[in-house]
């Protein structure tokens, strides 16, 4: 989002109709992109005509990645979408990461003794299924909750991290949550403290939770 923005494009889809040559002048060169690196099928450009030997005419070095079964951008998008992390670790060969800014939240999460980071999203950003996990954010394990908070009713979508032994301020800040495991689906509770206890279960669970192999 950050190399679009510098690029003066508005949003994805206006990305999307950039042809290859285009799509070259407006964001590769601008950033002083000499190397591109992908696959043999990688496919760039309004319609994917563009590939790397046209990168290559365009006065790029190419380096083309060897294939590996099974594995695509399109099963690990769909893996995230169901919420499972692991799975998309071990085809990414890292852990999956959300990205955004931290903003001001509703602050329920200091009041009940766990508070977080709210982050706000890009909205073209793919974000895993809603739920509670664990995972790490500043070096620190953190227990991440994606989802509409229901147990106040929430409505919009919200990205929050409760970062494990840590003080500081993060306001303002770019942060990276690294997602580990899913723990469970969000959910109401029938009193604040069943949802303060199982926040403490939560957390406990990500403090013994390992980065995937």
């Amino acid at each position: 989002m950050e190399l679009i923005a510098e690029a003066g494009i508005e949003d994805v889809l206006e990305l999307s109709r950039l042809g290859p040559e285009e799509f070259a002048d407006a964001v590769l060169r601008p950033v002083g992109t000499e190397v591109v690196v992908a696959g043999a099928d990688f496919r760039f450009g309004h319609g994917r005509s563009g590939d790397l030997a046209l990168l290559e005419n365009l006065g790029f070095e190419t380096r083309v990645v060897p294939l590996t079964e099974g594995v695509s951008s399109s099963t690990i998008r769909d893996l995230l979408r169901g919420g499972e992390v692991e799975r998309a670790a071990k085809l990414l060969g890292r852990a999956p990461e959300v990205e955004g800014t931290v903003v001001t939240g509703d602050a329920r999460g200091g009041t009940l003794g766990f508070p977080t980071a709210n982050l706000r999203i890009e909205r073209d950003l793919l974000v895993p299924a809603f739920g509670i996990y664990a995972g790490a954010a500043e070096g620190k394990p953190a227990a991440i909750s994606i989802g509409t908070n229901p147990h106040y009713g929430g409505q919009e979508r919200r990205v929050e991290a409760h970062l494990l032994d840590f003080e500081g301020d993060l306001y303002g800040r770019r942060l990276v949550l690294q997602l580990w495991r899913r723990l469970r689906e969000e959910q109401a509770f029938e009193n604040e403290k069943a949802l303060v206890e199982q926040i403490a279960r939560d957390v406990e669970e990500t403090r013994r939770a390992l980065p995937p192999v």
